[in-house]
């Protein structure tokens, strides 16, 4: 015998139609560790060629300009615009000292890795 609830609780599923997940928006942060771990990809494999420094960089940039927008984006979603605005400036202005930083320390863990 089927229990009334049961039954009930079937047909309600059935007239609500299938259940969708809301896709949240990730947030600064996350956006921001994902993008440092794109253009880091980026400096491991491309470091390994011997292409000019300024170009790696550029292509790192080009690769990772949507995680880079999206950041953006959460920025000015989840602070307010003066906030917001300081901290876009100081990771435009980081952005290629870091980056090229980056590229000296893998190549010297590279040099370093093969002496041994």
């Amino acid at each position: 015998m089927i229990k009334p609830v049961l039954a009930v609780s079937y047909f309600s599923v059935f007239l609500a139609g299938p259940v969708v997940a809301q896709q949240s928006q990730p947030s600064a942060m996350a956006l921001a560790q994902a993008q440092d771990r794109c253009m880091t990809t980026y400096a491991v494999r491309l470091s390994r060629e011997t292409q000019d420094d300024d170009v790696i960089y550029a292509t790192a940039i080009g690769n990772c300009s949507e995680l880079d927008a999206e950041l953006v984006a959460a920025l000015d979603r989840e602070l307010p615009p003066e906030t917001a605005d300081k901290i876009k400036m100081q990771m435009a202005e980081q952005a290629k000292p870091n980056f090229m930083s980056l590229l000296g320390k893998i190549r010297a863990d590279r040099a370093s890795k093969a002496s041994q």
